[in-house]
This record gives C-alpha cells, structure tokens and sequence, in this order.
C-alpha cells in the first residue's frame, strides 16, 4: 500500500469513526455511502471501498448488496475469539482473565451499574476465555 492510498485508507476509517461518534450510531444503522465519503473526503471511491472492505473483513461494518454499509454488533464477532487463541496461551493467563472478568461483573452487580464499556470489556474476556477452552478442547 503506498503512503496515498494509506492516507486515504485512514481518513475513512477516521471520518466513519467521527461520523459513529458525533451521530450516535448503533449496531445496525446505516452508514454514509461510498459516494459521500470519496466527496468529503477527496479521495477516489476505489479507495473508499478498499477501506470499507478491510473495515467489514475486521467486523466493524457489513455491507448488503444494494442497500447499503452499517455498523456490526462487534461484541459477537469471531475476531476476538482468533486474536484470543494467539494471545493466551498459558492456565495462568486465563486464570488471570477469569479473575478479571469475576471483578468487572462482581462491581455490576453491586453497583447496578450499566457501564458501557465495563459491559463490553466484560464481553470480550468471555471471548477470549472460550477461545482458550476451544483451543484445549482441540488439543486434548
């Protein structure tokens, strides 16, 4: 990729981040559309679906044929489950994550807390936690 074409890559990815953001947006709504984006942006639409293809490969958007680009429910996707079966590797590790994870949960509970991103960060180690078992259950 040369240093236009990443540039190019970056400021999609920066103004549908800044577009999420400032709009409030939720798994589900639709997004701006190519078109749109190449025009702010200055950028050529092949440049903009190259980003927008890198960004639905890493399941933060999806794409329906002839409807339009929306955001992904993130919590639910596979990628963290891969990312986990590299990153822990050890009983210690997912001792460790299991212990954390106990901490977030124990302090939602008693506060009654709905705190956004202790819930998700609270997702994502249950991820990576069935991600260490599925790779034990593939071992034995």
């Amino acid at each position: 990729m040369t240093e236009k074409q990443q540039k190019g890559f970056v400021s999609v990815v920066h103004e549908l981040q800044e577009i999420i953001m400032d709009n409030h947006l939720s798994p589900g709504d639709k997004l701006p559309s190519e078109r749109y984006l190449s025009e702010k942006l200055n950028i050529s639409r092949s440049s903009v679906r190259e980003a927008l293809r890198a960004m639905e490969l890493i399941g933060i958007i999806s794409t329906k044929r002839g409807e339009g680009t929306f955001l992904s429910n993130m919590d639910d996707h596979q990628l963290f489950e891969l990312i986990g079966s590299y990153l822990i590797s050890s009983d210690k590790q997912i001792n460790e994550i299991t212990e954390f994870k106990k901490v977030i949960e124990h302090h939602l509970t008693e506060t009654g807390s709905d705190n956004f991103i202790m819930t998700r960060v609270g997702n994502l180690l249950r991820h990576y936690e069935r991600a260490f078992n599925e790779q034990e259950d593939t071992d034995v």
